[in-house]
């Protein structure tokens, strides 16, 4: 067997060989593994399409984005603005379901539902 180290004792000789040999293997293998992962990378998206051709509006399917909110006043308007302005698509609405929530999330919810007519809001009071 080869041994890195020698120190009289079989065992502590053996586990110290394969730790040393882990240490050294390991950076080598997973340096293999990266490269490995940048080619299959490169490979499978070199064929990627790159000119889009834009559904018509009429065609698009009409999608609803569910989106549940209990206690969100700190993230609910940032989401609902970003999930408003930035998507791509036309033929969609934006479904949130307050589920009782006992800060100024209702409020938020109010204030954008006019400002944005895609966006609908069921609040479930809990009693």
């Amino acid at each position: 067997m080869i041994s890195f180290v020698q120190t009289g004792n079989g065992i502590v000789d053996f586990i110290l060989t394969l730790i040393f040999l882990v240490l050294i293997t390991y950076p080598i293998l997973g340096g293999f593994a990266w490269f490995i992962g940048v080619l299959c990378y490169s490979f499978l998206f070199k064929y990627k399409q790159k000119n889009w051709d834009d559904i018509p509006v009429e065609v698009e399917p009409f999608v609803t984005i569910m989106l549940p909110a209990h206690n969100e006043e700190i993230v609910i308007e940032d989401t609902l603005n970003y999930l408003m302005t930035k998507i791509n698509y036309e033929n969609y609405e934006v479904l949130v379901t307050d589920d009782g929530s006992t800060d100024r999330t209702p409020e938020i919810l109010k204030e954008l539902q006019e400002k944005y007519d895609k966006l609908r809001v069921i609040r479930i009071e809990k009693k």
